[in-house]
């Protein structure tokens, strides 16, 4: 079977794709940073500066490890990493607003597989390793050849969310199409706006702080299978 454009960017693609494209795009990856959808990263010259600063980062690491495991402030961060940017990871960049990402922050950069949508924030695009600027859409919604993408679900994801965050060329480009479109693209606009996410949110866990996470799940069980000897030979039937 045929994979669908849109299901062939996922999280774990993107990160993959971080680790293997970060020198020739730039980004030097900050040791002990990452957590489950996020990572610190340092913006470069070019793939000599950033191989440069990694070296310099590893030299550092265990200053690193001690500044993300005791979640200091921004303003205590070591010399080496003041120029950290914190990166959340998706498979699109659409999936900002899914998850209602404006909540967090502490974040200044968006690394995704597709940048399928407009955002106040930089973006990294790992399909074509580039760096998008801040409201810098994939394709220019002033183009000739928008009014065709704009069909497609690529081109509908960046028109809407263009629009719900009032970009001139966005309302510009609405206020021209029929009147049924515009009533409908009013709606998906005001639906975008007020959309919460009510599914499991993203979990943004060091690896310190899962393993002691897990840890106080297994001593919990522990304790239960203590108490309750007869439902832990149940459970091993």
């Amino acid at each position: 079977m045929a994979e669908r454009p849109y299901s062939r960017y996922t999280r774990a693609k993107t990160w993959a794709a971080l680790y293997s494209q970060h020198i020739n795009a730039g980004y030097a990856l900050v040791p002990y940073s990452a957590t489950n959808n996020s990572i610190a990263v340092i913006r470069c010259k070019d793939a000599k500066d950033t191989q440069a600063t990694m070296r310099d980062l590893l030299t550092h690491a265990s200053e690193c490890e001690a500044f993300y495991s005791t979640k200091q402030t921004p303003d205590k961060a070591p010399a080496i990493i003041a120029r950290a940017r914190h990166a959340v990871v998706l498979a699109k960049s659409s999936d900002y607003y899914r998850y209602h990402l404006a909540d967090h922050t502490e974040f200044s950069l968006v690394v995704c597989g597709l940048h399928d949508s407009y955002l106040h924030l930089p973006v990294w695009e790992m399909r074509t390793n580039r760096r998008y600027e801040t409201r810098e859409t994939a394709i220019a919604i002033t183009s000739p050849d928008f009014d065709r993408v704009r069909c497609t679900q690529f081109g509908h994801s960046i028109l809407i969310a263009a629009f719900a965050e009032g970009d001139e060329a966005a309302t510009a480009f609405v206020k021209q199409l029929p009147p049924r479109t515009q009533s409908r693209m009013n709606r998906e606009k005001d639906d975008l706006q007020r959309k919460r996410y009510r599914g499991r949110p993203l979990a943004f866990l060091t690896e310190a702080r899962r393993q002691e996470i897990g840890s106080k799940i297994s001593e919990g069980l522990k304790r239960y299978y203590q108490q309750h000897p007869k439902q832990k030979r149940l459970n091993a039937i």
